[in-house]
């Protein structure tokens, strides 16, 4: 049975509360967990919460928030994909996203709208954080170009560190809501949710991390989307205190039966420009799977607007 509107914000209090939850318990039952003050050189995996990488997420994981201050970032990343995702015809996208986050303490909010262009002959919906999801090949005789804005992601994440350990745990929640129009092509017509959990444990200068996703995609008059889930690992590596690459492995399982899962490889750089509170990323990915897009490519600007910890 699908999941709707209520259990979907059920499940994206309960990422959030759990934790919260402990840490307003009595002193004498209060588990040994601390502030996070993030590393330079780490950073999570651009697919946390989402299917894939996309104009969205890839800012967001290259700028890591932290410390005690409240910290708020804003990003604007652009993305083109192409690929013929098992058809006999090529799928272009072009995907920019303008994204804001809040930081306080150990909770990060964020909110991300897409302008997307769509140009195929297959149906291909907005999904979480801007990433595309393909719903079915070879829908239409000739290909058709689509464009607009695309729906809303609103994100809550916690940091959980554990006292003495190296480990960080990043628990999240996602949820896409239909804002796209519903002639504009773009939108499913229906909420997604995504709940998931980031692992990273950084090592000096190299930062390995893992993160699992559960996608829940609400159906369309026309189709039946499946649920599933999303999966990636990699690690970090700082170049210094300004600049990192990362490099990872994605997964994510198919929307219908009538499309294959995508596996794809992901690598990126991020460089503070000097002087400033911002940050410029470029990525690109490829895909090993028909699933996947063959070949994808992106870059992001970001502006920290208060106080920083770690990155």
């Amino acid at each position: 049975m699908k999941i709707n509107v209520l259990h979907g914000a059920a499940s994206l209090a309960a990422v959030i509360a759990v934790p919260a939850f402990a840490q307003d318990r009595p002193s004498n039952d209060r588990p040994a967990w601390q502030k996070v003050s993030l590393d330079a050189g780490s950073a999570i995996s651009p697919s946390s919460a989402t299917a894939t990488v996309s104009a969205s997420s890839v800012p967001q994981a290259m700028e890591r928030l932290g410390g005690d201050d409240t910290n708020v970032d804003l990003s604007l990343g652009t993305l083109y994909a192409a690929g013929k995702f098992g058809t006999n015809s090529t799928t272009t996208i072009w995907s920019s996203a303008l994204s804001a986050r809040v930081h306080v303490d150990n909770l990060t909010l964020s909110a991300s709208l897409p302008w997307m262009q769509i140009r195929s002959r297959s149906t291909v919906f907005t999904g979480i954080d801007a990433t595309p999801v393909l719903i079915a090949p070879n829908t239409s005789a000739a290909k058709r170009t689509v464009e607009g804005f695309g729906d809303l992601t609103l994100g809550a994440a916690y940091t959980i560190a554990p006292a003495g350990s190296p480990v960080e745990v990043e628990l999240s929640g996602r949820a896409k809501i239909n804002t796209a129009s519903a002639s504009s092509g773009l939108s499913s017509g229906a909420n997604d949710y995504a709940v998931g959990a980031d692992v990273s444990v950084p090592l000096g200068s190299v930062t390995p991390f893992a993160s699992f996703t559960y996608r829940f995609l609400g159906d369309t008059n026309a189709f039946a989307l499946r649920d599933g889930p999303a999966a990636s690992t990699g690690a970090s590596f700082s170049l210094g205190h300004e600049a990192f690459l990362v490099a990872s492995y994605h997964y994510s399982s198919a929307a219908t039966r009538q499309v294959s899962a995508a596996h794809e490889l992901f690598a990126g750089a991020s460089q503070r420009i000097a002087g400033t509170q911002m940050r410029l990323t470029g990525f690109v990915t490829t895909g090993l799977s028909r699933g996947a897009a063959a070949l994808s490519a992106g870059a992001a600007l970001s502006v920290g607007l208060g106080p920083r910890g770690g990155m």
